[in-house]
């Protein structure tokens, strides 16, 4: 396997600057029906009282039992991953930094640094358990999420379901909730909602590599460049999309802007 440097070279190059064309490209076919999916959503409202002032979803209510059940599931897989009822620290860590938008890696070490002191001054919380409610309470409130804004958020709960569907099989969100986000995301044209299962995986590859975690090696990552490029893909070119040129925040200019 390559080292985390060697593969954020790679990943930075195939967003450098084309002269490739964009070739729309049909929207990926829906997961599979049968899917399952098992998590006791907690109400946002009902997680604190500070909720009330968020401003995540403020305009878009549909997409907040998506945003809870998201978040449950991303605690409950990566905690089950290393054997654990409840998220420690370490595990904490590693969702932070799967599920906060793409910035630098000093600003995301931050974030997480903050995320996870804050979580352990709450009452209950200890460096080896930390409670899986209060986790989602604290993400949807994130200086990062809110920051970001809706569009930024539905379409990193996107990638991150089709990676974890793709690459382990594994279920995010039911397929009520990947549908509700599926369509959202189409209605707002979000070039997200349109991309091909490898545009999503080589997306996350790239967003992955520069958080240090490279999801697949070297020989792997030229495959699906080449195959793309093949393709006309217009995800190996650093090119904004619709959205980001009108000066809209989206997932991939947020990825351009921290490469």
């Amino acid at each position: 396997m390559s080292s985390p440097a060697s593969f954020l070279l790679l990943a930075a190059a195939a967003l450098a600057p084309a002269s490739m064309a964009f070739a729309p490209l049909p929207a990926r076919q829906p997961l599979s029906a049968t899917r399952a999916y098992s998590s006791a959503a907690i109400p946002l409202h009902a997680m604190s009282p500070d909720l009330d002032d968020a401003t995540l979803f403020e305009d878009d209510d549909e997409m907040i039992p998506v945003a809870e059940a998201f978040v449950h599931s991303k605690y409950k897989q990566i905690a089950k991953s290393h054997g654990h009822k409840e998220a420690d620290s370490n595990d904490v860590k590693e969702i932070l930094r799967s599920i906060l938008p793409p910035v630098t890696n000093e600003e995301l070490d931050g974030e997480v640094s903050k995320t996870l002191k804050l979580l352990l001054s709450h009452e209950g919380n200890t460096a080896d358990s930390i409670k899986e409610d209060d986790f989602v309470s604290s993400i949807v409130k994130n200086t990062y999420w809110e920051q970001a804004g809706d569009l930024v958020v539905k379409e990193l709960m996107y990638f991150d379901s089709l990676h974890a569907y793709y690459s382990t099989g594994s279920a995010l969100l039911n397929d009520n909730d990947y549908d509700t986000l599926h369509e959202n995301l189409t209605w707002e044209g979000s070039s997200v909602a349109t991309m091909s299962a490898s545009e999503a995986k080589f997306v996350t590859a790239v967003a992955g590599a520069r958080r240090g975690e490279p999801l697949m090696d070297d020989d792997e990552y030229a495959t699906l460049k080449k195959e793309l490029k093949l393709a006309k893909s217009w995800v190996v070119d650093r090119r904004a999309d619709a959205l980001e040129k009108l000066g809209v925040d989206t997932f991939m200019g947020y990825l351009h802007r921290a490469l």
